[in-house]
């Protein structure tokens, strides 16, 4: 990849409307790994150590994922997706972790 190619990002809202922006190689990849910890923490309400495990990663992988030491793969990516928008997806890949994950929820709310 040319560092200096334009790669288009289309962001949706929970509305429905979608955004779309033009991105440098350095603005995506800093993108992907805040997306990432946006995922896991707000939105799926994970550990490091619960996500590495639900996705089949070492705890330090996920861990260079969300620093940036190393890019993670669009595959885990859309796992997280799905995780995040499938609760069958989520509650499966959890089960494998022994961590309800509704438990969790509540106590965070409380």
């Amino acid at each position: 990849m040319n560092k200096s190619e334009k790669y288009r990002v289309t962001q949706l809202s929970r509305n429905g409307s979608r955004h779309s922006t033009l991105m440098t190689e350095k603005q995506l990849f800093n993108f992907r790994i805040k997306r990432l910890k946006t995922l896991r923490k707000q939105e799926l309400g994970l550990t490091q150590k619960t996500l590495a495990t639900a996705v089949g990663a070492n705890l330090r992988t996920l861990q260079d994922w969300e620093s940036g030491r190393s890019t993670m793969p669009k595959s885990v990516e859309i796992l997280l997706e799905l995780m995040r928008d499938i609760p069958s997806v989520r509650k499966r890949l959890l089960a494998t972790t022994g961590t309800n994950y509704y438990r969790n929820i509540r106590r965070r709310a409380a």
